[in-house]
């Protein structure tokens, strides 16, 4: 009877997101990074992977990966080389396996070789650090269930000249279900060829203009070409009713991305 192998992707999703990644398994810094460069260019760096925990030897293994992101704003997790952006032909990694000791640390560079003929815009991908304890494959003896923690570490290579451009494309209201509270969604469409990092605002208002809530609207990734939702969670749920919304983005120019929407609460 074979060895059944399930991937943790909670770090993977903070490694994406830039959120601090501390879990069972090993842990990576920096868990993203952006490069500007110029095509024929060389680029080499290194990660440091180490294992946070008292006791028991890691094996680590490094694997690749691309993404994009859905209508919802999830990633969604392909095989290297998998679309046009995708830098991960461009990448070496060395070491690919080793091992860790409790509160031991592991030096891996990676090189980037960036192709003469590469045209502008934002190139990206994933190097995942997978890890279990040494002895696991002894320990299940070939039956039962064996648990890896899969963390990532987020490359991106903007090349120029870059084109920074998006709009609102759309709002809508998602009511509390659960333990999940109200939200504003917000569509956003990236025009441009540039990964942006979105941040902002909703303001709800009546339809007689009066401020009803304002919510943050949570930071967020935006690839280029890919249309997206970005949630804003509100304080409480609205009142039935029609209301007023507005939008209005960063994503690090001198100039804001606003749209105005109107939704009804039944």
């Amino acid at each position: 009877m074979s060895t059944v192998t399930k991937f943790s992707f909670a770090l993977a999703l903070a490694a994406l997101y830039g959120m601090a990644l501390a879990q069972t398994g090993v842990g990576v810094s920096p868990p993203r990074t952006i490069f500007d460069a110029q095509p024929g260019e060389v680029i080499t760096r290194s990660i440091q992977v180490d294992h946070p925990g008292n006791r028991g030897i890691l094996a680590v293994t490094v694997g690749f990966n691309d993404f994009l992101l859905d209508p919802k704003g999830n990633a969604v997790y392909l095989p290297p080389a998998s679309h046009p952006r995708s830098l991960l032909p461009w990448i070496s990694v060395n070491p690919l396996e080793f091992r860790l000791n409790p509160k031991a640390t592991q030096e891996v560079r990676y090189t980037l070789t960036i192709p003469e003929d590469a045209e502008p815009g934002s190139y990206w991908g994933i190097v995942f650090f997978d890890s279990e304890p040494a002895n696991a494959a002894e320990n299940t003896a070939g039956v039962g269930v064996r648990f890896r923690v899969r963390v990532g570490h987020v490359i991106y290579v903007n090349i120029p000249p870059l084109k920074r451009s998006g709009a609102i494309v759309g709002m809508r209201y998602q009511p509390p279900k659960g333990d999940n509270p109200a939200e504003i969604r917000v569509s956003f469409e990236n025009e441009g060829n540039a990964a942006l990092r979105l941040s902002g605002r909703v303001e709800v208002r009546t339809e007689s203009g009066v401020l009803v809530q304002t919510a943050r609207l949570s930071d967020a990734p935006s690839l280029p070409g890919s249309t997206h939702e970005v949630g804003a969670v509100l304080k409480k749920p609205l009142e039935p009713g029609r209301y007023v919304t507005l939008a209005v983005f960063d994503y690090g120019q001198s100039d804001l991305v606003a749209g105005e929407g109107s939704i009804e609460v039944r």
